[in-house]
């Protein structure tokens, strides 16, 4: 039977596994029902702006829910740590990188206040393009050795920042 003729009601109880799963998956610990409510509500969503053209039914749901939930993480840590202001350096790092989805992109980013635009280099093409530690360096025309300081500085303060917001240490 396909989604279009299933009820609303059957969409959402069938379908609650996969916002209890995206809330555990995103690492949500601070207002879960909040979130749990947002996942329905893009669960709604997706029934209602499913088109069979766009895939299947539960990878398009997945992607609706878990994209409001990134929306929100990532207005709630503007909101926790204070608009993140760009440089034009990091303007121009960010705008040559290419990731398939905009949401979790700008949630990495928004842990990046401070870093110099070397380490913020290096978090665009470490974490986000996924990139080895070589290629980097073979990229920026520096040692590994470089970018392995430029990786260490990076990290300390992004795990200041989600300190800062969170209120928790990561390790």
């Amino acid at each position: 039977m396909g989604i279009q003729h299933m009820s609303i009601e059957d969409v959402l109880v069938n379908y609650e596994p996969l916002v209890k799963k995206q809330i555990q998956a995103l690492g949500i610990y601070k207002n879960k029902e909040d979130f749990y409510q947002l996942g329905m509500i893009g669960l709604w969503e997706a029934y209602m702006r499913f088109d069979e053209k766009q895939g299947t039914f539960p990878s398009f749901a997945k992607r609706t829910v878990r994209g409001k939930m990134l929306t929100q993480l990532s207005k709630d840590v503007q909101l926790e740590m204070g608009s993140v202001a760009f440089t034009e350096e990091m303007e121009e790092v960010i705008a040559d990188t290419r990731i398939d989805d905009p949401l979790e992109r700008e949630l990495v980013l928004s842990y990046c206040q401070g870093l110099s635009k070397k380490q913020l280099t290096w978090v665009i093409q470490s974490i986000i393009e996924n990139k080895k530690l070589k290629e980097i360096a073979k990229d920026e025309g520096v040692s590994v050795e470089r970018v392995k300081s430029w990786r260490k500085r990076a990290l300390k303060k992004i795990l200041k920042n989600y300190e800062k917001i969170h209120g928790q240490s990561f390790l």
